[in-house]
């Protein structure tokens, strides 16, 4: 797929994320307009959901920054609560968009979060096996190279930990039998899916990082979805290795992060 098949004017594929700044001076901040330029560039619609305090200052810099292919919304707190609402008021803004300009199955809805700025690089990769059929939804894997050299060291020893727990208990499900599903990288973060699932997104109501990937356990398992993965060469921010590595204020909110998931997912979902 180029990345012509991306344009507003020939809309197959919709990137999300949620985004929540204290401010502008945020460290992340300046990755969420790099991801932005990075997408103008790459000619990715893209749909952000903000709950900053300054949304305003943050919405239009970011809409800015995106020349035409970022729509900013207001996280709607009524409807939509925590970061998995947020995401799934992104996906509903992404699927009216792609219901408007592409009314057949061959169309994406990808998610990332917004420091992941390199993903819009590799959007071409993850979202090819979803338009051509042979699957239905991808979750990307970091090349173990990258993730070990741009990753903060413990991050990339307690996110490789979790997925052969992850993949361990999944195996026990046919849909993650196949050889292209037996690897997921669960701790990644980013996945994509065929659009006509979005309703499989939409009817969870967790509202942390479980909205992200139970959704798509419950696909595979509840509905025999196909499930997939594909190694792309993913470089993390080099600002987020410097901040992170070795702060044990950080190891402490990965395991955390480990032990709902752990529960959430490994106990709930795959056991």
């Amino acid at each position: 797929m180029s990345s012509s098949a991306t344009s507003s004017s020939d809309c197959c594929v919709v990137l999300v994320t949620v985004t929540h700044y204290p401010n502008t001076a945020d460290i992340r901040f300046p990755l969420a307009l790099e991801l932005c330029q990075l997408a103008a560039t790459k000619l990715i619609q893209t749909v952000i959901v903000d709950d900053s305090p300054d949304h305003p200052a943050v919405r239009n810099a970011l809409e800015e920054a995106g020349k035409g292919h970022v729509k900013v919304y207001q996280q709607d707190k009524a409807i939509y609560q925590g970061k998995g609402g947020a995401l799934r008021q992104a996906i509903q803004k992404a699927r009216d968009l792609l219901d408007t300009n592409n009314n057949n199955d061959k169309t994406a809805i990808c998610f990332a979060e917004p420091e992941k700025v390199d993903i819009a690089n590799h959007m071409h990769l993850i979202v090819r096996p979803i338009l051509d059929g042979s699957t239905d939804i991808v979750v990307p894997t970091r090349s173990d190279q990258l993730f070990q050299q741009t990753y903060p060291i413990e991050q990339y020893h307690s996110e490789n930990f979790a997925n052969l727990h992850f993949n361990s208990l999944a195996q026990q499900f046919k849909g993650f039998q196949a050889k292209d599903a037996k690897q997921i990288d669960w701790l990644f973060g980013p996945f994509a899916f065929r659009s006509s699932l979005a309703d499989t997104w939409l009817a969870y109501t967790g509202t942390s990082w479980d909205a992200q990937m139970i959704p798509y356990v419950r696909a595979v398992r509840n509905e025999n979805r196909r499930i997939s993965s594909v190694t792309i060469d993913f470089r993390h921010p080099k600002q987020m290795k410097e901040q992170e590595e070795g702060d044990p204020k950080w190891t402490n909110k990965r395991l955390q992060q480990l032990n709902i998931l752990f529960d959430l997912l490994g106990e709930h979902e795959l056991s």
